[in-house]
């Protein structure tokens, strides 16, 4: 299966979380953003076990569900893949909902990416102000 259609399986199973689906100020615990990230990757391996994804979530105990300018979020600390985030605007104008945004810690005004960087740029690029995300939390 090419990236694309993972892409489409992820945004069209209904068990995973959206920005339709979640509450703002509804808490979640590490575990739960965990197994989120995890079945929205299509290399668990690689992601979780080669690189340091596992060790992001786990900084923070808890996640809260916030809207979150876009201007406030640190968008450019990846290289992005354009075929990858076009398949991602493609999907979200077809479905109306995305996968929430896993934010870290807020530095000076702005927060680090966990995971969705493709998806925050192509929510960026579809003109979007606020995103729904999973913002990390060390205590509630």
């Amino acid at each position: 299966m090419n990236l694309q259609e993972q892409i489409r399986k992820v945004l069209r199973e209904e068990t995973n979380y959206t920005n339709k689906s979640v509450n703002i100020g509804d808490v979640y615990e590490e575990s739960d953003i965990y197994q989120y990230i995890q079945k929205l990757h299509y290399k668990r391996d690689y992601d979780f076990w080669e690189g340091d994804l596992g060790q992001r979530i786990e900084k923070f105990p808890y996640y809260v569900v916030q809207e979150v300018p876009i201007e406030n979020i640190e968008m450019d600390e990846y290289q992005l893949d354009e075929d990858d985030m076009e398949e991602y605007i493609k999907m979200f104008k077809e479905k109306g909902s995305y996968p929430p945004i896993v934010l870290g810690g807020k530095y000076y005004r702005h927060y680090d990416i966990i995971d969705g960087t493709h998806r925050a740029n192509a929510l960026r690029e579809l003109g979007f102000v606020k995103i729904i995300c999973f913002v990390g939390k060390k205590k509630i």
